[in-house]
């Protein structure tokens, strides 16, 4: 646990690498720490990528990128989550390898998601409301692609 929920997912990230045996990340993952739709339907591209789910906000972008980058391997893949409204660039200024996956709303963005990682047509997926969390954090546990 940290102080509060970037600090967290910054711990939880350690725990990760230690989980995975591994002193780098191939691949982070950065949604927006003030709403949940990014961060949750980007748990299924974090699961295939291996990848921590980083959280941000403005007032914590050194602290993130400082994390980025003494645990991102070189070359390795960033994807933010979400437009600008919810990840600002200027939040991630200085970090090499973004790749930003986006939609007009949430539902463009979780379509982006899905999309990058390869969700093959015919795969179970599951479906939950985009505007309450609860249904869509007991989903992300099963590991399946959520729309």
């Amino acid at each position: 646990a940290g102080a509060a929920r970037i600090e967290t997912s910054l711990k939880l990230a350690d725990q990760l690498k230690e989980l995975l045996g591994v002193e780098k990340f191939d691949t982070v993952v950065v949604a927006s720490a003030m709403n949940f739709p990014d961060a949750l339907t980007g748990s299924y591209l974090a699961a295939a990528k291996n990848a921590p789910i980083l959280l941000t906000a403005s007032g914590f972008e050194a602290e993130v990128n400082a994390y980025i980058a003494a645990n991102l391997k070189e070359g390795g893949t960033v994807y933010v989550l979400g437009g600008e409204s919810a990840v600002p660039s200027e939040l991630l200024s200085g970090v090499s390898g973004v790749k930003r996956l986006a939609g007009d709303d949430r539902f463009g963005t979780n379509l982006a998601i899905l999309n990058e990682v390869g969700v093959p047509r015919g795969q179970n997926i599951l479906v939950c409301t985009a505007f309450g969390f609860a249904d869509s954090l007991s989903a992300s546990a099963t590991g399946m692609p959520i729309r």
